[in-house]
């Protein structure tokens, strides 16, 4: 076969070529230390790799996700605890009043109790950034304002702290599934931490903090502002059950006794018999009329609430009028036990928030472990071997060099080389 002049020519520049295009794909490699740069240079390394890195995608915002939900539960915790040291501070300032020898004025006790719930208030509206804590998925409104609320007549004005929130859960999505808010929530409502949320029936039918009430009305016995029968604090021995109300005027005006009232029937959760007495004389058998059942003791209409949780034997005890000095008894059995009450509540609250917190914390261990062996994943299919690349690298070079010193001897002579 004849070899003509520019078929050597052809067939050592395209040799050449090849050389450098193994060079250059080197160099390419070199220059980040990745073997994958486009899905020709190895097809099924690169489906691999886009999987890895979808997976190093979820997981970084995964753990993003557990970290902002941790930073969310160390505050409520924090916030929470602080109101757990202000239920304890109310029960000293409650249990001083009644002392026979209180330490401080029953004004002064009062002045504190107020500063208390303000602060408290305080502490409901904590934020993180500018995303308030306590108040559901309305996290952009104020939740907790103390004001005067019209309760409607009999009451009318009267102080409390209304709740602006509402009662949904903040759940993040910190693993591939469904996400269950019941379960992964991460916030504390603010139904949750202060009480149940009771709406007014009369007047501007405001949302008021039942453990706000609780305080405020403290503060009102001690300032011997619960002078109408409306305002008068009740003593109940089973917090679950059906709230009693007062209207009416106790006759005669003159009197004040300690009225006690215990539940003897009920049937659907509905109270159907009760028995009265006065400073604890002989009891009196009464049967509840009307819708809602009312009990009728001297002028004074006493109504209690329905409720699946009412039982035969739950007591409620109250005085008609305060006159010149806070109920005392009333302090000890029914506002200490209120507090009682709220602060167990706290408790309980904060310890499953504990828990949550303590899951958080295993899926954060969870997730970086999971980042440190996606990322060997990721490496061992991408990276490349770079002590073997640099022998290629150079053992190229050295071919490139040899084929140009050997191209110059075996290529033939040309017209141009004999006119120089």
């Amino acid at each position: 076969m004849r070899v003509s002049t520019n078929m050597l020519s052809f067939n050592f520049m395209s040799s050449l070529n090849k050389s450098l295009e193994r060079q250059n794909d080197l160099q390419e490699k070199l220059s980040d230390g990745k073997a994958i740069h486009r899905p020709s240079d190895d097809p099924v390394r690169a489906v691999r790799s886009l999987r890895f890195n979808i997976d190093l995608r979820e997981n970084e915002q995964y753990t993003q996700h557990v970290k902002d939900s941790i930073s969310w539960m160390e505050t409520s915790d924090s916030a929470m605890s602080t109101l757990s040291s202000m239920t304890i501070k109310v029960k000293e300032l409650a249990v001083n009043a009644v002392a026979p020898n209180p330490d401080l004025s029953y004004d002064a006790i009062a002045e504190e109790l107020d500063g208390i719930i303000n602060q408290m208030v305080e502490v409901g509206n904590t934020k993180i950034g500018d995303r308030y804590i306590f108040a559901g998925q309305d996290d952009k409104t104020k939740p907790f304002e103390r004001r005067m609320v019209d309760f409607g007549p009999p009451i009318g004005k009267k102080d409390a702290v209304v709740y602006s929130g509402d009662s949904n859960a903040i759940s993040m999505r910190v693993q591939p599934g469904v996400v269950t808010p019941a379960q992964d929530s991460v916030n504390v409502k603010g139904s949750e931490l202060f009480g149940p949320v009771v709406t007014t029936t009369a007047g501007e039918k405001a949302p008021v903090c039942e453990m706000f009430n609780h305080l405020i009305q403290l503060k009102d016995e001690l300032l011997c502002k619960n002078t109408s029968i409306e305002k008068r604090p009740i003593a109940q021995s089973n917090l679950e059950s059906g709230k009693a109300t007062l209207s009416g005027s106790y006759t005669p005006a003159s009197d004040n006794p300690q009225i006690s009232i215990k539940v003897t029937s009920v049937a659907g959760g509905v109270v159907t018999g009760v028995e009265y007495s006065l400073d604890g004389g002989t009891p009196v058998a009464a049967s509840p009329a009307g819708a809602p059942p009312i009990i009728n003791i001297n002028g004074v209409s006493v109504t209690i609430g329905d409720s699946p949780n009412n039982k035969v034997g739950d007591t409620y005890g109250f005085k008609p009028s305060q006159g010149t000095e806070p109920d005392l008894e009333w302090i000890s059995n029914g506002a200490i036990a209120w507090n009682d009450a709220d602060h167990n509540r706290l408790l309980g609250l904060q310890t499953e928030l504990g828990a949550r917190m303590s899951m958080y914390n295993q899926a954060e261990s969870l997730l970086e472990g999971r980042y440190v062996t996606i990322n060997d994943y990721l490496s061992a299919n991408e990276d490349l071997n770079i002590p073997q690349a640099m022998v290629d690298f150079k053992t190229n070079e050295s071919v490139y060099r040899t084929a140009l010193s050997i191209g110059a001897k075996l290529m033939p002579p040309s017209l141009a080389d004999f006119l120089n």
